[in-house]
């Protein structure tokens, strides 16, 4: 069955759409804070939340503020750091354990900046929660050894852990928590709003992360990756272009389907 096939049963069924951000909705780019949200992007997304029997969620691993400063959908719901921190209405959610390894968190910071600003290219970049050392400018010999600056700061913070992304390291609290356990508490959060209707849920990511969303999700949604990799996605994008066109198609199914009830 092709994508828009499987995404017709929202105009019967309602929507919850949750989505990653950088190399999904906005393309990746050298220096995080550069990145952009189209115009169409944004206006898609508004039309998408603020439809009656659709919600929108944005998962990313940018912090909470700086992904809400990026994205500016007022009524989607919004996750933070993997899922460490989530925001939608009147729901706050931050991890107590991550909040708690806070602390921990900025001096590990300080040591990442010490131990790594003699290198060109080389961004530390916290977050709060969590804290990523991006090298995408960065000559691609100094990468063993960035790696292995993380690695000897995280065997002496043991309450933390690596995870690896497109030319950043992310050091964040080592918990049993994580995109996957994130999504589906949005699922459950963004539906009991819908009424009691049983809604298609679609997640779209490109990440090593959002194959733990997959994973989590399996038989319970609609999932895309986005990009060219391995995936255990049922449905592939090829990038954000052919996401905000997908998108676009998907706001105006569901607004076809309320004109013609």
């Amino acid at each position: 069955m092709t994508l828009r096939r499987r995404l017709m049963e929202a105009r019967r069924r309602g929507l919850i759409l949750l989505t990653d951000l950088d190399g999904t909705l906005a393309p990746i780019v050298d220096r995080p804070r550069a990145a952009r949200l189209s115009q169409r992007a944004r206006r898609i997304l508004v039309r998408l939340a603020r439809h009656a029997r659709a919600r929108v969620g944005i998962v990313s691993g940018r912090s909470l503020p700086t992904l809400r400063r990026l994205v500016r959908v007022p009524d989607a719901a919004y996750a933070g750091c993997h899922g460490l921190e989530i925001a939608w209405r009147a729901v706050r959610f931050r991890h107590p354990r991550a909040v708690a390894l806070s602390p921990l968190l900025q001096r590990v910071t300080h040591r990442l900046r010490r131990k790594t600003s003699r290198y060109s290219g080389v961004l530390v970049e916290p977050k709060g929660l969590t804290v990523s050392l991006h090298y995408r400018l960065a000559d691609p010999r100094i990468v063993p050894t960035l790696r292995s600056i993380v690695r000897e700061i995280v065997t002496r913070a043991p309450a933390l852990e690596v995870l690896a992304g497109k030319k950043v390291l992310e050091l964040r609290p080592h918990l049993a928590w994580g995109k996957g356990k994130a999504v589906r508490l949005m699922r459950d959060l963004l539906a009991k709003s819908l009424e009691g209707r049983a809604p298609l849920t679609v997640y779209l990511g490109d990440d090593e992360t959002d194959e733990e969303a997959f994973r989590a999700l399996r038989g319970r949604a609609v999932c895309v990756a986005v990009g060219r990799r391995r995936t255990r996605a049922a449905y592939r994008l090829g990038g954000p272009a052919a996401v905000e066109k997908l998108l676009a198609w998907l706001a105006d199914a569901l607004e076809g389907a309320d004109v013609s009830r």
